[in-house]
């Protein structure tokens, strides 16, 4: 990436090498207290130096090729803050869809014409909501396909691109499931949002949020554009970068 200085030279913005040395790593970072030392230390022993300086080059160095450890440190935080909550609407997304196919597909013409091992496990003493209970995200996923165009309709809010959307959270969950840095992950999966195709994470936030139950919309919205804040740091905030921000409406 290229910036322009005040005087109109073009400059390329300092990165960290991936594979950069932890003792090199440590050099380029700014402490404010021997405390943040210890903690970079031990951190860049359980998690890896890669995983650091990818979120360091995130932020940004300044123009000396460094950073304040406590950015990254709260950039590291408030990934995992994210994942947290996208977890919680995603399991959500997950029970509503269980909730709408054990309520709308009870009877045993219904069951059958969804899966006959769940149709062969409820005749033999079983119920529905237990064997959608042992049905993972994908096999859930693949189970929608079997509803009728109606109630795909309802229980995905009139969703428009339902194949490709679908796709895509499943995408999502994944990579939250699996810790990924959801701010520096490149291999979103594509959604429609509002007529446009996007891969960003931001697209796929909104689409989630589009799939889920309305209800809990207003949710999912009020706890992402709040995470940035810290209620034990004040400062917190300042040390995320703006672009991290989600403004959801």
């Amino acid at each position: 990436m290229y910036t322009i200085d005040m005087i109109g030279t073009e400059k390329k913005d300092k990165k960290l090498l991936l594979h950069i040395s932890k003792a090199d790593f440590i050099k380029r970072m700014i402490f404010n207290n021997p405390d943040e030392l210890e903690r970079c230390e031990q951190y860049l022993d359980l998690k890896g130096v890669a995983y650091h300086a990818v979120l360091a080059n995130y932020i940004g160095l300044d123009d000396n090729g460094k950073i304040e450890y406590k950015k990254v440190q709260n950039m590291y935080v408030y990934d995992k803050r994210i994942r947290y909550i996208l977890y919680k609407f995603l399991s959500a997304l997950e029970e509503g869809i269980r909730g709408y196919i054990s309520n709308h597909y009870n009877s045993m013409d219904k069951i059958k014409s969804l899966s006959m091992k769940i149709y062969n496990a409820v005749e033999d003493g079983s119920n529905l909501s237990k064997e959608l209970e042992n049905l993972g995200f994908n096999e859930l996923m693949q189970l929608t396909q079997k509803l009728n165009p109606d109630d795909l309709y309802i229980l995905f809010n009139g969703n428009e691109n339902l194949e490709i959307n679908l796709r895509a959270v499943r995408g999502l969950r994944n990579a939250v499931s699996h810790h990924r840095m959801l701010f520096v992950y490149e291999d979103f999966d594509e959604c429609i949002v509002d007529n446009v195709f996007s891969d960003s994470l931001t697209a796929n936030v909104i689409n989630l949020s589009n799939l889920i139950n309305p209800f809990y919309k207003p949710f999912i919205i009020n706890e992402l554009n709040r995470a940035k804040n810290d209620k034990d740091d004040p400062r917190f905030v300042n040390t995320i970068p703006s672009k991290a921000y989600f403004k959801l409406g």
